[in-house]
């Protein structure tokens, strides 16, 4: 038998690592080079201009309303301010977008799965109809047709101490003193800890009814303190005032369309994952749920679920980040959002341009890190709790 003489390292190097990093070098020096003339054509365009450059005009003067704002602001804040303004609606609409997208694409993941006839097909009909119209449309459909037909200020629609009319949704407020906040504060950390510490000791042997009692007792001693403090409380309820409605807090009808809109949409897709995550968990859990006595909802929310889960967040977590980016779309029916905000208010105002886009890249781009990073680590937490 012949041996064959095994070829020499740098002869390997040469013929089979070699070429590739030949061409990832020339890639990287194209890239730089295309970078270098790119950033150099845009210094001396602004120059020629007589544009200033950098993030400084964060400190100045705004002097603009927003409509919406979850902290104050008013014409003397900053540009800064702004921006946190912005970045907090934008939140809002994909947290409360992404929770109700969630909610409907579960029901209508059983439902599609549902014995009864009605029911599967009423699913299927919402699935095929929502996921093939542009969701541009349908958030133009809740903003100028549906919400549009609510009644004025002075015959608003009464909920208890909740008023809706063509101007939005009011909620009461909760006000409370400095202090009643950082004891509301200090009393959530320390429920958060017991029920951690209780949930440890008990492990497996507590079933999710032990555990919510164990949750309402150590929620009513961490409340009694607070009731101690009821004088620093109040609740600012919202009243007709003429034209318009004082007290209280607003949901925008522009918040309300797109909150609609994104997540009615982005829950046609999801339902879909949900159901391929259901289908994947073998029939035999069901039957082995039904067994000791678990049938339907329950076995639905304790067996079921919690298995398809495992296989549904990782493509789920791109769906929620499309919600997210999906949220932009505010700008077409006026939401004051980044977009809106950062990317027309203050870009025109200040004419930074580079700088207000890069500031909308960054806020979009680091939201959705935080989306895949939260659903990661869920994932993570479904794995570790299965393999137990």
């Amino acid at each position: 038998m012949t041996v064959r003489p095994r070829a020499s390292l740098a002869r390997a190097f040469s013929t089979d690592r070699l070429p590739g990093y030949v061409g990832q070098l020339l890639l990287l020096a194209v890239v730089a080079w295309l970078l270098r003339h790119g950033i150099s054509n845009f210094i001396g365009n602004a120059r020629s201009l007589g544009v200033s450059m950098g993030f400084g005009f964060l400190r100045s003067e705004a002097g603009f309303e927003i409509a919406q704002a979850m902290i104050p602001f008013g014409p003397a804040s900053s540009y800064r301010d702004a921006i946190v303004v912005a970045t907090l609606n934008s939140l809002l609409v994909i947290a409360v977008g992404s929770l109700l997208a969630t909610l409907i694409a579960l029901c209508v993941a059983f439902g599609r799965l549902s014995a009864h006839p009605l029911i599967r097909g009423a699913s299927t009909l919402y699935v095929e109809v929502f996921r093939n119209i542009p969701m541009l449309l349908q958030i133009f459909f809740w903003y100028f047709s549906a919400l549009a037909l609510l009644p004025g200020v002075a015959e608003s629609l009464a909920f208890g101490a909740i008023l809706l009319n063509n101007r939005g949704l009011f909620l009461p407020r909760l006000l409370m003193t400095p202090t009643a906040a950082w004891a509301s504060g200090a009393a959530l950390l320390v429920f958060i800890a017991l029920f951690h510490a209780v949930r440890a000791g008990l492990r497996e042997r507590a079933g999710p009814r032990v555990l919510a009692g164990c949750a309402v007792a150590l929620a009513a001693l961490c409340l009694a303190p607070l009731a101690l403090m009821h004088g620093q409380f109040g609740l600012d309820r919202p009243a007709a005032e003429g034209f318009n409605v004082g007290g209280g807090f607003v949901l925008l009808p522009e918040l309300i369309a797109l909150t609609l809109g994104l997540s009615i949409y982005n829950g046609a897709f999801l339902a879909e994952i949900f159901r391929a995550g259901i289908l994947s968990v073998p029939r035999g859990q069901a039957e082995a749920a039904a067994t000791v006595g678990l049938t339907g909802a329950r076995a639905a929310l304790l067996v079921t679920l919690p298995q398809a889960l495992r296989l549904a967040l990782p493509p789920a977590a791109g769906q929620y980040q499309t919600l997210a980016k999906a949220s932009s779309l505010a700008a077409a029916i006026g939401y004051p959002d980044i977009m809106q905000i950062v990317g027309g208010t203050v870009l025109s105002q200040t004419g930074q341009a580079l700088e207000a886009m890069a500031l909308v890249v960054v806020l979009y781009a680091a939201i959705n890190l935080v989306i895949a990073l939260l659903v990661n680590v869920a994932n993570r937490r479904l794995l570790k709790a299965e393999r137990r």
